[in-house]
């Protein structure tokens, strides 16, 4: 898959996870439910199954998006990426991560 490809199926992904995330901190004001909760773990449940599969879709073998999402906080906090070829890139931005899943780091 392309650079641009793989980078707009990841902007429509964040935007999901954007939704998501906004919901679920309108619930949580509300009720005080965390994602672990029986109410709210099959919605996260649903959330980890998307990713994977957007994971497979754009040819994520190595669980990057998770990475992305988790390690690095959809960008906030942003984590350098070496590749086999020597080259670091700090990952910022969606375009950051995309390259790292085109160019297989």
């Amino acid at each position: 898959m392309e650079l641009d490809q793989i980078e707009e199926r990841l902007k429509h992904w964040k935007r999901r996870q954007n939704e998501l995330m906004a919901a679920y901190g309108d619930l949580a004001k509300l009720t005080s439910a965390m994602p672990d909760c029986k109410l709210l773990r099959p919605v996260f449940d649903v959330w980890t199954a998307y990713t994977v599969a957007v994971s497979e879709l754009i040819g994520d073998r190595d669980e990057w998006l998770q990475w992305y999402e988790l390690e690095c906080d959809m960008g906030k906090r942003p984590k350098a990426v070496a590749f086999a070829d020597g080259r670091e890139l700090e990952v910022k931005t969606l375009r950051h991560l995309a390259r790292v899943i085109a160019d297989g780091a």
